[in-house]
């Protein structure tokens, strides 16, 4: 009788833990899933998402400069810098001087990047599905359009923060909540 309550035991699995009602949570483990599905069909092409984020950014909006760039990625500045330096070492985008700005460049697509582009959006055509799989068609277009919202709303608000001053007594200083 012992051994049969033993194998009980070792054969039962655990309940399944609840499903969380954490939106940040329940983002970060769908944001996970995507950025797999994204990773295993960009790495053939030698992509990052992060890279392929500015070459389908730059072929739906065209030229931007990195400062707009990194604002319509929510990618830091910096980060934006050296990700821009890595595509343009590997010929996919180029900084053009800003007809208006000279301070400024604007980023431009190669026709290097125009293809690897293209081969991306074909590498990751169904990823999308794979991710919203347990949805039907109009939970997926109402889930893609509440994001949309969601992250129109944070772009517009991280676009009108002020550049945090980088001097050594505000770093140190607490950040408001």
């Amino acid at each position: 009788m012992k051994d049969n309550l033993s194998e009980r035991q070792v054969t039962r699995k655990p309940a399944p833990p609840k499903p969380t009602g954490r939106v940040g949570q329940l983002l970060f483990v769908v944001q996970q899933a995507a950025q797999a599905l994204a990773t295993e069909r960009l790495e053939p092409l030698g992509l990052s998402p992060r890279a392929w984020g500015v070459l389908s950014t730059l072929a739906e909006s065209g030229p931007l400069t990195q400062i707009d760039l990194a604002t319509t990625m929510s990618i830091d500045r910096t980060a934006m810098v050296y990700l821009i330096d890595e595509l343009e070492a590997a010929a996919l985008v180029e900084r053009v001087r800003h007809p208006q700005d000279r301070r400024a460049f604007l980023i431009h697509l190669t026709p290097g990047g125009r293809d690897v582009q293209a081969q991306a959006a074909a590498a990751l055509a169904g990823a999308a599905q794979a991710l919203l799989a347990p949805l039907d068609a109009a939970e997926s277009r109402l889930l893609v359009d509440l994001l949309a919202k969601v992250a129109a709303h944070w772009q517009q608000v991280s676009a009108g923060r002020p550049e945090p001053d980088a001097s050594p007594a505000r770093r140190s200083a607490p950040r408001p909540s």
